[in-house]
């Protein structure tokens, strides 16, 4: 602040020089000397009135005669609604804008620049909406639910179900779309984007979603972990997804100030109706969002769909050639029988894998297994609780051929070795229960074939047959102890074998002893 009160102090009171003065108050003598000028010039008397402060004498002394035109002259000149739609577009900025105007006026009515931002910011907070930033038309994407529902009433029970209402709005045009949706979950959060995504007939480059749990895993400032289900849908429509800040509402101001207009103008106005199927209420709903876009702006020409056609629509991305398929993603681990566990069914992935970690793709029809980003295995869903769902060349060579088993052939190679082992499998079969039970029979016999000979075990199974045995056990210990080859002289005969020897009587001599008197006294 100058000191020019005491400067004049110094000169009409108590008549100090202009050096002297200067001297005390450090300042210049020529600065002096331009303070009683300016006093003088502007024909100020001496004392000054108590009420004027030095602010006001500054402003009195060294203020210019103002040349500028009044704001609202300069606004008229210029149509600054315009300027703020088509700064909306890619591209478009205040300087080039600037410069198309210049062109358009006679050189007397041309302002400067920075007037020229000065008037517009001014023209912006005129309006009734508070801009934190200028919306481009095709670049963002604001989705939200709204707070309030809408109840469907079950005809069969009577039981009343809240729906939720899904919002999304384009940031350039304002063109809004919105559904009743069961739930907030992944599915219905999805299947909400793609259907929007089809109303507004193209992609933004990017969509700004709330914090809830089907969008955003875990919430944060700088790097918030995206939902895989929702990370997947993005990637699919070429999206980048801008999560809002926690407790930021500005950050999807559009959102808010469109859930409130869907619920002003299609909520209150359904309020009084009962709805008894979700396809119902989605009916009424799309009639007054038709007549929502299709209403006039208050202080903008057009309408949101008019903004839609004429600028969003051409800027937006193209849809893909096919809708993008609900699909929910996961990680799961592959147990010791390279197994994973997903919705309670088990899908197998290779033998080689077990233990590791994968990530699954889950859609109504599919079930996709991934490790590290590359697909490892594909299975056609199942609905079936706690039974599995195993690709051949997934199991060990050992697995692979128990699956492969069957009794027909197992029956085929006993026939192949003979009759007898034939008899001894059919047998065998019939006491095991299950697929399991009887490839290892199977095995247990062609292990015998393979050590003692196809030959051995047919004769082994020869005697098994007239001793009735047909374990495998018992088999391993005629072929060990060739229990076979003893009485293999006749094993198939009623009566025992004759062995000739002489301390071997046998039964002829004892019914001679028995029946003679001869017999006794010998």
């Amino acid at each position: 602040m100058r000191r020019i009160r005491d400067a004049l102090t110094n000169h009409f009171d108590r008549r100090l020089s202009n050096r002297r003065s200067a001297e005390i108050l450090g300042l210049d003598h020529t600065t002096i000397g331009k303070y009683l000028a300016r006093f003088v010039e502007k024909g100020l008397t001496w004392p000054l009135p108590t009420e004027m402060d030095e602010a006001t004498l500054e402003n009195l002394l060294f203020s210019k005669p103002s040349t500028a035109v009044p704001i609202e002259t300069l606004t008229s000149l210029i149509d600054f609604a315009k300027v703020h739609e088509d700064l909306k577009k890619q591209g478009a900025t205040l300087t080039s804008l600037h410069s198309e105007w210049l062109a358009t006026v006679p050189a007397e009515q041309a302002i400067g620049y920075s007037q020229y931002c000065r008037i517009y910011q001014a023209y912006k907070n005129s309006l009734r909406i508070s801009m934190r930033r200028t919306e481009v038309y095709g670049e963002n994407t604001y989705v939200d639910y709204s707070g309030q529902t809408i109840d469907i009433t079950s005809q069969d029970t009577g039981e009343v179900r809240s729906a939720q209402i899904f919002v999304g709005v384009l940031g350039g045009s304002n063109y809004t779309f919105c559904e009743a949706t069961w739930t907030q979950r992944s599915r219905d959060w999805l299947g909400s984007h793609v259907r929007m995504f089809e109303y507004f007939g193209g992609v933004s480059r990017l969509v700004v979603p709330d914090n809830l749990k089907a969008a955003v895993t875990k919430a944060d400032r700088f790097s918030p972990v995206l939902n895989e289900s929702y990370r997947a849908l993005c990637r699919y429509y070429n999206i980048v997804p801008m999560p809002a800040r926690a407790y930021k509402p500005k950050d999807k101001a559009r959102a808010e100030g469109t859930v409130l207009l869907v619920q002003r103008w299609i909520l209150f106005c359904l309020r009084k109706r009962k709805f008894f199927t979700l396809d119902e209420a989605n009916r009424e709903i799309h009639t007054l969002l038709e007549k929502l876009n299709h209403k006039p702006f208050q202080k903008k020409a057009g309408s949101r769909h008019s903004r839609w056609l004429e600028n969003e629509l051409p800027a937006l991305q193209p849809l893909p050639a096919y809708p993008y398929e609900f699909a929910e993603w996961g990680k799961v681990r592959a147990g010791i029988d390279y197994h994973v566990k997903i919705e309670n069914h088990h899908y197998s992935v290779p033998h080689e894998m077990r233990g590791q970690e994968f990530k699954y793709r889950m859609t109504d029809k599919v079930v996709e297994l991934l490790l590290k980003g590359k697909s490892v295995a594909t299975h056609e869903r199942s609905y079936q609780a706690e039974a599995p769902t195993t690709q051949g060349d997934h199991r060990p060579p050992a697995h692979q051929a128990m699956q492969g088993w069957s009794q027909e052939d197992a029956l085929a190679w006993a026939s192949s070795v003979g009759s007898n082992t034939n008899g001894v499998m059919q047998a065998r079969l019939a006491q095991l229960p299950g697929q399991f039970y009887g490839y290892r029979a199977t095995q247990d016999l062609k292990s015998l074939a393979k050590i003692h000979g196809a030959e051995r075990l047919e004769e082994a199974c020869a005697y098994a047959l007239v001793n009735k045995l047909s374990k495998t056990a018992d088999l391993r210990t005629v072929l060990d102890k060739r229990l076979d080859k003893l009485l293999a002289q006749d094993i198939t005969a009623e009566s025992p074998p004759t062995v000739a020897h002489q301390n071997i009587r046998g039964a002829d001599y004892y019914d001679r002893i028995l029946n003679t008197e001869e017999g006794f006294c010998s």
